[in-house]
């Protein structure tokens, strides 16, 4: 029994020596991360450069550590102003139920994993400043473009 689990140990052991190293030379190497990684929050665009974000502060409302703050202006014309949307990335625990949430996906969890900054105003980042929001029209707009290029696509599968 004793000489059984001795042998055993001693091939693991030789297992792990010959495997090689899985470690990364950091700062020269990065290591690719899986699609599914969450990191810090960032805003979307249309393909036009314009923000898709709405205003409709969802993602405000639905934050449990508080870290978002929108200031948004209503014009005239029943129109939004984006005056500011910021962001408190050293407070954010990277749930995600603010991406969820949002009915325009105009937010999205980013690949940026390099966070580490030594001013701790570095932490608050301002994600659209002095824009004026998206209208339900836009996205209305948007979709059907999407949906159109999709069916367009299935109707070249089913030809070719």
């Amino acid at each position: 029994m004793w000489g059984a689990g001795l042998i055993n140990g001693l091939r693991i052991t030789m297992r792990n020596m010959l495997r090689g190293p899985i470690t990364v030379k950091y700062p020269h190497e990065k290591v690719e991360l899986p699609e599914r990684a969450r990191w810090a929050v960032a805003p979307r665009w249309f393909e036009d450069g314009s923000p898709r974000c709405t205003a409709c502060m969802t993602c405000v409302r639905t934050c449990p550590d508080h870290i978002l703050s929108l200031d948004v202006e209503t014009r005239e014309d029943k129109s939004k102003h984006i005056v500011r949307f910021d962001y408190e990335l050293g407070a954010c625990m990277m749930c995600g139920l603010c991406v969820e949430a949002c009915p325009f996906d105009a937010i999205e969890m980013s690949h940026e994993y390099e966070l580490a900054v030594t001013d701790p105003a570095g932490l608050r980042r301002t994600l659209l400043q002095d824009v004026d929001a998206a209208s339900a029209a836009k996205h209305r707009e948007e979709k059907a473009k999407s949906e159109g290029a999709v069916s367009d696509e299935a109707g070249d599968r089913a030809d070719g």
